[in-house]
């Protein structure tokens, strides 16, 4: 008999899944109401984050696979800390967010990489020129913020270059690569080809920099 999981919380539901040694049929139908709660919110993580180089039946597969090894991976999620339903659903949210993230990387493991910028990187936008920021640093709310708005003045174009790139970012490493297979996808996808979108993402970022360092100045 499946018993009813409306009800259940997240936190309590992975406790079941993790528990599957001893109740396997229970911690599959809780698995099951896990999919059916968050499928379609990491689907459309996958299709913003990696929709411009992975295909639409790849990332169903992909997602497929996260939900899989998050079955598997049940007792490594910490559910000691029960918040209310929101703070339990982000927090299994962003659990689900990583394995998928991993399985991505995976995904592209032991490929050739490339660079996607030649000498610029991230770091560093958001901080106010330094002549204006005395010794009080910019809140992240307000960088994030901002951030957000640079973002949304950029090309499409851009934009979608800009998104799928940062899906391979590292922070403190200046020069900035991505798989050659997932470069050569989002080629095709703008119709770009590599050498273009590296000056399309090179003038996005120093776009992206003036914006928010003047807004921050303005500010």
């Amino acid at each position: 008999m499946v018993l009813p999981q409306d009800d259940i919380s997240d936190f309590d539901l992975l406790r079941r899944m993790a528990d599957q040694a001893d109740a396997f049929e229970q911690a599959r139908e809780a698995w099951g109401e896990l999919y059916v709660r968050h499928c379609g919110f990491l689907r459309r993580v996958c299709r913003a984050d990696h929709g411009y180089y992975i295909d639409g039946e790849v990332q169903k597969d992909l997602v497929n696979e996260a939900f899989m090894k998050a079955f598997d991976r049940a007792t490594t999620f910490d559910y000691d800390e029960a918040g209310d339903s929101c703070a339990q659903e982000r927090k299994c949210r962003g659990w689900l967010t990583r394995i998928l993230e991993n399985i991505v990387r995976d995904r592209f493991r032991g490929q050739k990489d490339v660079p996607t910028v030649d000498v610029e990187d991230i770091e560093g936008i958001g901080e106010p020129p330094r002549e204006n920021s005395g010794d009080e640093s910019v809140p992240e709310s307000d960088r994030l913020r901002l951030l957000k708005l640079g973002l949304d003045s950029l090309s499409d174009t851009e934009q979608m270059i800009l998104r799928a790139t940062m899906a391979w970012w590292r922070p403190g490493t200046q020069h900035q690569r991505m798989p050659n297979d997932a470069m050569l996808n989002l080629s095709r996808q703008v119709d770009k080809s590599p050498a273009t979108i590296r000056q399309i993402r090179s003038r996005a970022i120093k776009k992206l920099e003036s914006f928010v360092k003047e807004s921050l100045s303005d500010e």
